[in-house]
């Protein structure tokens, strides 16, 4: 079986996990709906989604989307695409089924959105250094991460780039909002997004 374009691009851009978060209004409508998809397999939230795509060999990115009840009666829909060896619990919902019988309720909206990106130090460069603290109290020899947050002119937080410097590894966490439409493509999406960020941290090594 050929690899599919998501661990593709999980594989491109070298991401190890992405996460997002939508709220969604709580109707009976909804919540019935959502459990109609897991045909009679539970009745009451959280109701949990999932799905496999297939890589090489045993390696395949899986996803799982978990739907729990917050404040004030509404909905939050948690979404997570990661690297994986094994399939979904055999009690899980089928991502395609929930994909099917809510799409008017998965209209566009704003998600917030984690993604992390692991890179070889041997390909890649990192803009930025661990900092030493040779001059300074003896608390720690250096820092080897740091958090940096672009805003709009408004204030609003565009992107947040968290880097972690240390060892044979440049690894970057990337959060960031963005308008979405929940679909099967959305991850591919998400990736390029995130990674755009993460790139700006970085650059090639030579040769690479």
């Amino acid at each position: 079986m050929a690899a599919s374009p998501i661990y593709v691009a999980f594989k491109r851009t070298n991401c190890t996990l992405v996460q997002l978060f939508i709220r969604l209004p709580s109707s009976r409508a909804l919540v019935s709906k959502m459990r109609a998809c897991l045909s009679g397999r539970r009745k009451n939230l959280p109701y949990n989604f999932a799905t496999v795509y297939p890589g090489e060999g045993k390696e395949k990115v899986a996803a799982h989307a978990f739907v729990s009840r917050v404040r004030r009666k509404g909905l939050l829909l948690q979404v997570r695409w990661f690297e994986a060896e094994e399939g979904p619990p055999s009690e899980f919902g089928r991502l395609s089924d929930l994909l099917r019988c809510i799409p008017e309720d998965f209209a566009e909206r704003e998600a917030f959105v984690w993604a992390v990106f692991s890179y070889d130090k041997e390909k890649v460069t990192s803009l930025f250094k661990p900092i030493s603290l040779l001059d300074q109290p003896t608390i720690f020899d250096e820092i080897t991460g740091i958090t940096g947050v672009k805003r709009s002119p408004e204030g609003k937080m565009v992107y947040e780039l968290e880097l972690s410097l240390g060892g044979n590894r440049v690894n970057h966490v990337v959060r960031f909002t963005q308008n979405v439409k929940f679909s099967e493509e959305l991850p591919l999406a998400l990736l390029e997004a995130g990674s755009r960020i993460s790139l700006l941290g970085l650059k090639p090594k030579e040769g690479q």
